[in-house]
């Protein structure tokens, strides 16, 4: 249907690795309608969740034997930070969204403060991908305040590419046909 734009897979809370057999049905379906895989990667919420399953390598192996897949890195694999860059600078079809990466309302000035390394860190890893066409803006909606985190993210990406993260590369990679 048109008003499918892809599929989202949870292998963190499911205790399944992304590369077991039985997701290969969704890989096929996801080719042959040319949509979107995004996998949850990265931290889990809750002591339940498994992060063996959702490190950002695990994607690094699906989107090799999957080439012809678009992928999306959820949470851009936070705070697996360097490994989600290196599996987004070697795989083309990986894109990453900029999702769930603070919880709640924040006062901004005062996390920016005092998160100064992670932030540097999160920036530096975005930095080293060099195309910012890879990065998509996400919340993790209702878990966030939408106006609080544009500007979080405003803050994390570069002016120039903020018309890329904020509207044209999730445009392009969930096909949803928009005029900016």
């Amino acid at each position: 249907r048109p008003q499918c734009v892809g599929v989202k897979l949870y292998p963190g809370y499911n205790h399944q690795y992304i590369s077991d057999p039985m997701y290969t049905p969704v890989y096929k379906l996801a080719r042959t309608y040319h949509k979107p895989v995004a996998v949850h990667m990265g931290q889990t919420a809750g002591s339940t969740g498994k992060l063996k399953y959702s490190h950002p390598l695990t994607l690094d192996e699906v989107a090799a034997d999957w080439p012809d897949v678009q992928f999306v890195m959820c949470h851009f694999g936070n705070p697996f930070l360097a490994d989600a860059a290196a599996v987004l600078e070697k795989n083309p079809n990986v894109c990453a969204d900029l999702s769930g990466l603070l919880d709640g309302p924040v006062a901004l000035d005062a996390y920016f403060a005092r998160q100064r390394a992670y932030v540097d860190q999160l920036r530096g890893w975005m930095e080293y991908v060099e195309d910012w066409s890879r990065f998509l803006f996400g919340t993790d909606f209702p878990g966030v305040d939408v106006a609080n985190y544009v500007e979080f993210i405003r803050r994390l990406v570069p002016e120039e590419h903020h018309h890329a993260v904020f509207f044209d590369n999730a445009n392009r990679v969930y096909q949803l046909g928009l005029k900016a």
